[in-house]
């Protein structure tokens, strides 16, 4: 018995102890995973699970949905499927197993690297559900959506529920270039008309597969997660997804790097140098440094006989791969005058062209165009597909809190030929669509405007004791959605209240001067909307409210004393980008702001009804009418949250909507005075 002890306490221990180490969890954002067993888990309860997922199928904490899924009772999971690289990401293709038994977890594992996998359908159809938890490397090159695909396209072939745990692009929400994939050139290196760098999800990229495919597609969105917001921002930990990828750096030089590939250009050291045979390592810095390319230094270096560069990232955020990538392409052609590969005798497209997506770059290179004729020969193409992918988007500037996974009802549509103006059908409605919401320096020379309380309009009469009033506030304009919301106010004579965005008013200064002149109220809502920079410290965000409150004067001549804090005055996310020698969680951000706030004699809003229209951008008119309905009952005061700026014409298209509801509840419309705090404590 004593010899079995110290077994059986070592066993305790390792059964206490998570897999993949320390559960220390860091992240300022929670993964798909986590947002399923914290908030969806019914999603998975009872089910017979088929999980397609690798050494990245994690959640915040470092643990494998693998083993989530295992200690859950509730779940059974009765096959895997696998990637390129396999289970562990360190199979290469020829090593690749297509099945196995796995040796601890006793289930099936099938591989689905090759193009066209085949697996049993007795496998396909003993599930319930198809999960998939993987990490993309964000360029159209990567094997990982093509596997994606083909799971969506089994999920419809088998008519199962796919079900996808979103993680970051690590390559940025906003990072949208290079040359866009002609239907042609489909190939495993790129499975859908995207360009280089497409700057989506993976979650993102399963709904925009699935307008070809029509399978029954939900996402499992990240929370607090924001489109501009950069994999080093997220402070998640980076897991390689394939051998290539030892750490981010190189994930991200990995297409200026490997664009050359078939061609005299080559490239080492993970990514990080790139030549060739008769180019002058000088010369070719000097080119690309000229160019100014950003977020990115070249150093001349040879190797051995070729000339080259090493390539050093300076600033991620603003660092463009495709863009870089096709630069480093063209300077390296007009100095050494490589071969373009072409078409075989066979008439078999070329690696190149392929991973191209076009043989139109091929044909520019060989004539020595400049990057810059390269770049506006594939711009028109580029923003046909900014407006392909717009209503597949999921996240927006403002941090997204999920209340239900995201999926999108359409019939299986052809992609528009590229080069032809795509034919969009109207934004997909999303079920249900749910969420909450450049760094400037303080510029202590910006003048500091002294709140002072304007002549309202139209005065506002106090409300009787038994009197119901209702708050209509829009925030982040104005933009063209703003002038529909105000003709729906004018036809119901309804007043409202508009927190403006300061970066908003240069251009729609008439829209502003409307605002006051049909007797509605003004608020301020910062200049830049910026979290990152806003919750940095108490005197960022005085800089940067009233550099906004200075453009609303210039433009009204009203000085504010209204406002309202971005993400509201009992936010969290602040406690993320607050700087952490000035303040910490007992004594933050918010908690200077508004000691500052009431010194200056600023008066904040908050609400305590929302038409929900801040999650998402994929919402209609009927979802943000049931919001409110949902939230109205016998409240003497409403403040009412709704958004006026470009993406929210489903807010105007349901104004009249609430206001007859409003109205058969017995409220009356009043703008905000400035002499009463209005929901100002409590949201």
């Amino acid at each position: 018995m004593k010899k079995i002890l110290p077994f059986l306490i070592l066993v305790l221990i390792l059964t206490i102890i998570p897999p993949g180490g320390s559960s220390a969890n860091t992240a300022v954002i929670q993964l798909g995973s986590d947002v399923l067993f914290t908030q969806f888990h019914q999603m998975i309860e009872d089910k017979k699970v088929g999980l397609l997922t690798n050494q990245t199928g994690v959640n915040g904490s470092g643990i494998s949905t693998i083993d989530m899924i295992r200690r859950d009772r509730s779940v059974s999971l009765k096959a895997l499927f696998t990637p390129e690289y396999g289970l562990d990401g360190r199979s290469l293709a020829e090593d690749a197993n297509p099945s196995y038994l796995h040796p601890v977890y006793g289930v099936p594992v099938y591989s689905l690297a090759a193009p066209s996998p085949q697996l049993p359908n007795s496998v396909i159809d003993s599930l319930d559900l198809l999960l998939v938890d993987v990490q993309h490397t964000g360029n159209r090159h990567d094997s990982i959506l093509s596997t994606l695909k083909q799971v969506i396209l089994l999920a419809k072939e088998h008519h199962k529920p796919l079900l996808v745990l979103d993680h970051p692009n690590p390559l940025g929400g906003i990072n949208v270039d290079g040359p866009v994939l002609e239907e042609g050139f489909l190939s495993p290196s790129g499975v859908d008309t995207i360009p280089l760098t497409h700057g989506m999800t993976i979650g993102e990229l399963a709904l925009f597969f699935n307008r070809q495919i029509g399978a029954d597609v939900s996402v499992v969105p990240m929370a607090g997660y924001t489109r501009s917001m950069s994999f080093q921002e997220t402070r998640l930990s980076w897991i390689k997804p394939a051998p290539q990828f030892p750490d981010l750096g190189s994930t991200m030089r990995y297409l200026p790097a490997s664009l050359g590939e078939g061609t005299n250009i080559r490239h080492a050291d993970h990514y990080s140098w790139i030549g060739g045979p008769g180019i002058d390592s000088v010369q070719y810095a000097d080119m690309l440094n000229g160019s100014l390319l950003p977020g990115v230094v070249f150093f001349p270096e040879d190797r051995d006989t070729d000339g080259g560069v090493r390539m050093q990232i300076m600033d991620p955020r603003l660092f463009n791969p495709a863009k870089t990538g096709i630069y480093v392409l063209a300077y390296a052609q007009q100095l050494s005058h490589f071969p373009i590969p072409k078409k075989g005798s066979d008439a078999k497209t070329s690696d190149f062209d392929l991973r191209m997506g076009t043989d139109k770059i091929g044909a520019l290179l060989e004539s020595e165009k400049s990057p810059q004729e390269i770049e506006a020969e594939y711009a028109p193409q580029l923003a046909q597909f900014l407006s392909l992918r717009s209503p597949y988007l999921i996240y927006n500037e403002q941090p997204f809190f999920p209340t239900a996974p995201i999926s999108i009802h359409l019939p299986a549509v052809p992609t528009a030929p590229t080069g032809e103006e795509p034919k969009n059908p109207e934004p997909p409605a999303v079920q249900p669509p749910q969420g909450k919401p450049k760094e400037e320096p303080a510029n202590p020379n910006q003048p500091k405007i002294p709140p002072t309380v304007p002549a309202p309009a139209e005065q506002q009469p106090v409300p009787a004791a038994s009197e119901k009033v209702a708050y209509l506030t829009f925030d982040d304009g104005p933009s063209q959605v703003t002038p529909e919301i105000l003709e729906t106010l004018k036809k119901y004579d309804a007043k409202a209240t508009f927190f403006i965005v300061g970066r908003n008013v240069p251009g729609n200064e008439e829209i502003l001067k409307r605002i006051i002149e049909e007797g509605h109220a003004v608020g301020g809502h910062t200049y830049s909307h910026d979290y990152r920079l806003l919750y940095k410290s108490k005197d960022a965000f005085f800089a940067d409210l009233e550099k906004g409150n200075a453009l609303i004067e210039q433009a009204t001549g009203i000085k504010l004393t209204l406002f309202r804090y971005p993400g509201g005055s009992t936010n969290t996310v602040s406690l993320h980008y607050q700087d952490p020698k000035l303040y910490n969680k007992q004594q933050n951000v918010m908690t200077a702001i508004k000691e500052e706030s009431n010194k200056r004699g600023y008066v904040f809003i908050d609400w305590n009804v929302t038409n929900g229209d801040a999650r998402s951008n994929k919402y209609t008119a009927a979802d943000a009418f049931a919001q409110i309905k949902q939230q109205v009952k016998q409240q003497k005061e409403i403040v009412v949250l709704m958004h006026d700026s470009s993406t929210k014409a489903a807010t105007a298209q349901s104004l009249p909507h609430v206001i007859e509801f409003l109205q058969e509840k017995g409220y009356r419309f009043a703008s905000i005075p400035t002499d009463r705090h209005i929901i100002s404590t409590v949201k």
